[in-house]
């Protein structure tokens, strides 16, 4: 479990968080169809770039819950397909071996497909699904430099592991204890060349008389060896890297209310700038978000080219400069599958808000 003091390394130096500044210039860009897929209109897909392709796969064909509302489980699907922007064509893919949808993880490692669902992990590759071993605890699949890894979410309910997956032994293995100490709203990235790690403090009645802010340490590039936790001034959230920097995109903030007030608002969201192999970074405020909210997602973050997802519309975030995205053709939709590429984002099916009984099963790319 991850308890105890771990062994420290080099330490991240962080400087503070300036409050957010003025609002940059924006500039828009345009949605293009891209080719009917061989898939049948569906919301809640998963999706993701393995490398050369984007891969859609999964989700459910009923009728589509309300972004607002609450509706009971769906039937999820297995069928898949991949989308090769280079050609522009679609390819049916092999049906998963078990239904993949709303709860589910799908990550790109080390040229393969990874899928994490409550009742098992999968592997596809060479069009073919495997069945491999579950990780030792629950928790969210991501990419650590071409290693697969879960890490915990919370040790709200008791202690937790996070774990790294060997491709060569099949097997997983428990990440050395972090020195943060117990903590909630855990959350990784890689920075390409360490994993680092972000949680707030776990303490009784987190927020009563003091933000509890994010706190960072990181694991160094063979997954073993953790650096000495340091702090922050923003209370962090949805984390996402490009352009040697980390980002944490929340445009929100909070003072404590009128009753146990902190006596200033804190940000959600900040970006660190990193050297590569120096282990030292520095602090900058997000920029005012454009007023209207993009079309993305704004949670999870999302990461192509140099760019970055805040508020819906992507964000250069070493010169501040937004890339200002409009709606898709046929307007907004939601349970949309989104997908980063290498200076590109498909929005495949979903439903369109002011229709929410009906699937859709059209597509769109959009080049940054």
């Amino acid at each position: 479990m991850r308890r105890g003091v771990a062994t420290l390394a080099v330490a991240v130096t962080l400087a503070g968080c300036a409050p957010a500044g003025g609002q940059p210039p924006a500039a828009d860009r345009a949605w293009t169809a891209v080719a009917q897929a061989p898939l049948r209109a569906r919301h809640d897909a998963l999706g993701v770039w393995d490398g050369r392709r984007f891969v859609v796969v999964g989700g459910s064909a009923e009728t589509p819950c309300p972004p607002t509302a609450s509706c009971t489980p769906v039937t999820a699907l297995t069928d898949g397909a991949a989308y090769d922007p280079a050609d522009g064509t679609w390819r049916p893919i092999a049906a998963a071996p078990v239904p993949l949808g709303v709860g589910d993880q799908l990550v790109a490692a080390g040229g393969r497909v990874y899928a994490l669902t409550p009742s098992g992990f999968l592997v596809y590759d060479g069009d073919r699904w495997t069945k491999l071993p579950p990780p030792p605890g629950a928790g969210t699949l991501l990419d650590a430099g071409g290693t697969p890894v879960v890490i915990a979410g919370t040790d709200e309910h008791g202690p937790t592991v996070d774990a790294a997956f060997d491709v060569a032994t099949g097997a997983w293995r428990v990440l050395p204890d972090d020195p943060l100490g117990p903590s909630f709203n855990r959350t990784a990235v890689w920075t390409g060349d360490r994993l680092l790690l972000g949680a707030n403090d776990l303490v009784p009645d987190p927020g009563a008389t003091k933000p509890s802010l994010l706190r960072l340490a990181a694991l160094d590039a063979a997954l073993t060896t953790w650096a000495a936790p340091t702090t922050t001034e923003i209370l962090g959230g949805s984390v996402t890297t490009a352009g040697g920097a980390v980002v944490w995109t929340g445009t929100g903030s909070a003072d404590g209310g009128q009753v146990g007030n902190w006596g200033r608002a804190y940000a959600e969201g900040g970006i660190l700038a990193f050297a590569t192999g120096t282990g030292t970074g520095t602090w900058r405020p997000l920029p005012a978000a454009p007023r209207r909210a993009g079309p993305l997602p704004i949670d999870p973050a999302l990461s192509t080219g140099s760019r970055v997802t805040v508020g819906g519309h992507l964000l250069d975030p070493a010169t501040g400069e937004w890339l200002r995205l409009p709606d898709p053709p046929g307007g907004r939709r939601f349970a949309a599958t989104v997908v980063a590429g290498p200076d590109m984002v498909l929005l495949w099916g979903g439903a369109v808000e002011r229709d929410a009984g009906r699937n859709l099963g059209d597509g769109h790319l959009l080049r940054v």
